[in-house]
């Protein structure tokens, strides 16, 4: 993994984590807590989240060869999870992927505050991130892309303790249009990364796909 693959990985990963999109999950989750709480509950969560990725940086990988799933079969169906956010996306509307209405709905256990589940996960580190990582480890096997990797999760877990942490703030400057405008931009380029992954998907199972 070079530079610049380095630079789209964290991008398309950070596109996919779509932190703009917990921003309401935080401001609803959040309503009954204090100003200091609510900070200290989208900390709690960037941690959360850069820990679940970095956990599937390390083990996503040797879990697929344990399991005997094969690259391309993974890479169609995370690109089918990726192509239903991205369609969500672009309609503005929460992703049923990332959290069901009843999921939403489920009270949380006294004193729960929320930051972990189901906000790190599935809101933010969901099934899209954690395939889009194990793609990517098994596509450039390696130390060295142990590491970039690494370094996309834990700085897309920084953008993400920043944004959650000033989430009142955000959610006033930008207003609801706005998030839904960012979110339709992030689901066209989301959809692309999701029909390239599938693509790529195919020809490993096929390879007679590839041939002109």
């Amino acid at each position: 993994m070079d530079f610049t693959q380095f630079v789209n990985f964290f991008i398309g990963l950070l596109v996919i984590s779509n932190p703009l999109s917990a921003l309401p999950a935080v401001l609803r989750i959040t309503r009954n807590q204090t100003f200091e709480e609510k900070r200290r509950t989208g900390l709690v969560s960037a941690v959360a989240v850069g820990v679940i990725l970095l956990v599937t940086t390390w083990i996503g990988r040797p879990l697929l060869m344990i399991l005997g799933i094969q690259l391309p079969s993974f890479q169609v169906a995370g690109g089918l999870v990726l192509l239903m956010m991205a369609f969500s996306m672009l309609s503005a509307q929460a992703s049923p992927i990332k959290q069901t209405s009843e999921e939403e709905k489920e009270k949380r256990p006294s004193g729960e505050t929320g930051a972990i589940v189901p906000l790190a996960i599935p809101i933010i580190a969901g099934p899209g991130a954690i395939s889009t990582i194990i793609v990517e480890m098994n596509q450039f096997p390696g130390f060295w892309t142990q590491i970039f990797v690494s370094i996309s999760a834990l700085l897309v877990a920084l953008v993400m303790g920043v944004l959650l942490y000033f989430a009142s703030n955000l959610e006033r400057v930008i207003g609801h249009s706005g998030i839904n405008i960012i979110n339709r931009l992030g689901g066209l380029i989301l959809a692309a990364i999701a029909i390239q992954t599938m693509g790529t998907g195919l020809i490993g199972m096929f390879p007679a796909l590839a041939l002109k």
